[in-house]
Order: structure tokens, then sequence, then C-alpha cells
């Protein structure tokens, strides 16, 4: 399967990534852990998940999570919007992915890099909510077009296209579009002759249209059915900088499309240690094959807690 850029594990320990929040977003007020260890745990944690079934999925994982560490756990699906609902602690914790959760409380944020907007994020949140370490899986804005076409075209890279978007036609998901795709190509200045919306299973074919780029998202099943020897070739983001780095090496190029790790958001002194460490496992373990392969059984029709069961089951 063509490999998709963005998909490596994180270089250092995820349990860092709260030491990175504290370093940066003084809104926080304090790293996750001192601010738990202080606090008295709920009898039961509500973990809830929006409408999309991925975010269902998603939901289950922490949930299962939470329960081998002995916690009495009860998952809201359909929640119309969990960021207002955590608000208002109705929930104790919601998982999603980080560009579209920055999104939501931050609409003016730009950054695309996997750690600055994790960063951002962390700022982003109101007092009482804080984040613990993402993980390398996301469901990220990804571009598709023909080989020979990106090669004629003499491009590499998602940002060699912006030059020749006045000329191509940008056929886009749903997904594309709340993984920020649109918006992060206006702002690197791609303006499409023409942009219109197709279903998900279309975009292989869509893609071999001349003059056409397919806007789908990471964990698309379609992109994970694209064989090595295809004539439809993913577009190479900017690389996220590696974790251990503070700046892009020589001033390199971020990437154009938002990062979108999955991260689990919730309420300050809700949680103890043994439940961050639960959270761990999550981050710890799921990379973006996983979940294109869970949100693909999903697509068969299985029950999301049973799969999010069985995957926890095989990794710890």
């Amino acid at each position: 399967m063509t490999a998709v850029a963005n998909e490596a594990r994180p270089t250092r320990p995820v349990a860092a990534t709260v030491l990175t929040a504290c370093a940066v977003a003084a809104v926080l007020q304090g790293c996750a852990s001192p601010v738990l260890d202080e606090a008295t745990p709920s009898a039961t944690v509500i973990v809830g998940a929006g409408e999309r079934p991925d975010e269902e999925l998603l939901a289950h994982l922490y949930a299962a999570a939470l329960r081998g560490s002995g916690t009495d756990v009860r998952v809201r699906s359909d929640v119309a919007d969990p960021p207002t609902a955590l608000d208002a602690a109705e929930l104790t914790l919601i998982p999603g992915y980080t560009g579209r959760l920055l999104a939501s409380y931050d609409q003016g944020a730009d950054p695309t890099d996997a750690e600055d907007v994790f960063e951002a994020l962390a700022r982003a949140l109101p007092d009482e909510l804080t984040i613990s370490d993402y993980a390398s899986a996301q469901d990220r804005a990804v571009l598709l077009a023909d080989r020979e076409r990106l090669a004629q075209w003499s491009v590499s890279r998602v940002a060699d296209l912006v030059d020749r978007c006045p000329e191509l036609t940008f056929a886009v998901t749903e997904d594309f579009e709340s993984a920020g795709g649109l918006d992060a190509l206006e702002r690197a200045d791609c303006r499409p002759r023409e942009v219109r919306r197709i279903k998900d299973p279309q975009s292989v074919v869509v893609a071999s249209e001349p003059g056409t780029v397919v806007g789908t998202t990471t964990t698309s099943p379609a992109l994970a059915a694209i064989e090595a020897d295809s004539p439809v070739s993913t577009v190479p983001d900017a690389p996220d900088r590696t974790q251990r780095d503070d700046t892009k090496a020589g001033g390199a190029s971020a990437p154009v499309l938002p990062a979108q790790n999955v991260v689990p958001v919730f309420r300050k002194g809700t949680l103890d240690e043994a439940q961050l460490d639960a959270l761990r496992t999550i981050a710890g373990e799921l990379t973006t094959s996983d979940l294109t392969e869970l949100r693909a059984r999903l697509d068969d029709g299985e029950d999301p807690r049973s799969v999010a069961d069985e995957w926890l089951a095989e990794h710890t």
C-alpha cells in the first residue's frame, strides 16, 4: 500500500507530552499530574462521543483502557456537541483529533505541525480542562493524484501544488473538509479552479482524472486499498518535526495540512495517575494503520465496543 506522510510514531516517550503542555501553556496552570494528584477522582467516568462512528470507536477505546485500571466508565454516544458538554461538566472526557479540537476552541489558530497543534490546543483549552499524551494515530487530510501527472508537474510535496492550483480541480470528501484540508489550502494561497464534493469510495477513480486532485484523509478505506503499482499516489506533505526538536531543523517548512492526532481532553481533578497511565496506553500503541483497520471493521457493521475491547486486549 502506498505510504502516507506523517505516520511516524512519536520519537520521545509519550509521557513527556504532558510536560510539553506545561512548558508552553501557562493557561493550563501546571501540568496534568500535579493537578490530578490533588484531586478526588469521580466514582464514574463519563466518556462522550460525537455522531461520527470513529468518534464512538475512540470513546470506547479510552473507556476500555480506563476499565482496565479498575474505573467505572460509561460511554455516551451521539453527543451533539462534545466540547460544550465537557465544558458543562456533563462529560468527564472526550476523545478527538488535535486539529479538529483546536478549531473548536480557537477558530483562528493555524499551526499544522503535530507538536505545534498539540501545544496550541493546550493553550486554547478553558482553565478547567486539560489534555494527555497524543497518539501517532491520526485522521489527517491527504491529497491523491495521478503519479505520472505529479512527475510531469514536478510535484514532490503538497506545497509544490500551490502554483498549479488555479488550473486544477480539487475533488474532496466530507472528511477532508472536517480535517481542515480546504482551510489549510486556502491559507497556503492554493485557489483551485473548482472544488467539488465526492464520496470516499470515488477517491481513487476520480484522482485518475486529468487535472484533478482528490482530498481525503489518512484513515480512508479508499486510501488503504491503493496498491504499490497503482497509477494513483498520495502527495507527500512536509514532515512533522520530531518531538525532540524545539524548532524545525534548518528552518524547514511546516506541513500544509494540519495534524489530526488522537488525543483525550478531560476535566481537571477527575482522573488519578493510574487512570492517566491507562490513557497513555492508547497514546503509546494506537497507530494510523490500526485506526484505519478499526474504521473498516465499523464500516462492515461490527460493534464499536467489541472492536475497541479486542484491540486493547491485543495491545496490553
